[in-house]
């Protein structure tokens, strides 16, 4: 048994909101977060294990996250953001998943080092759509 546990914004009668903010101002959002204390709630699904081998050393791919409201986007995005920024935590983080999933592929994933990483949650800025600018725009 692996002992996976729902987190406590999950266990109540109704969800609120968005389950996952970057940071907020009682500095409990997924990036306040301490790399061990947010990992120690992920598992290495699939999508995770994927974006990490796209930003692990020599791959140098971009990473494109798509998907409805409550799919992990906003999780699978602080993982790598943890990952990144403390790359002892995200190792110590993936040998541990390899030993209880028997998975030796976890422990030989890379980790990029040194990166300074810049999240921002693009779903607070309220653009504006000028419907006449952009026809303006189009006509050109």
């Amino acid at each position: 048994m692996l002992g996976l546990q729902l987190r406590e914004e999950f266990r109540g009668a109704m969800l609120q909101g968005t389950t996952i903010d970057f940071s907020n101002d009682s500095k409990t959002g997924a990036l306040d977060q301490s790399a061990k204390e947010f990992l120690r709630i992920t598992y290495p699904s699939v999508d995770v294990i994927k974006t990490l081998q796209a930003i692990a050393p020599g791959a140098n791919r971009a990473v494109v996250l798509v998907g409805d409201r409550g799919q992990g986007k906003s999780h699978l995005m602080a993982a790598a953001f943890h990952v990144l920024t403390d790359p002892a935590a995200g190792r110590a983080w993936l040998d541990d998943w390899a030993l209880k999933l028997g998975d030796s592929g976890l422990t030989s994933l890379g980790i990029r080092p040194g990166q300074c990483v810049i999240a921002e949650a693009l779903h607070n800025q309220r653009f504006k759509s000028d419907k006449r600018r952009i026809a303006r725009w189009r006509r050109h």
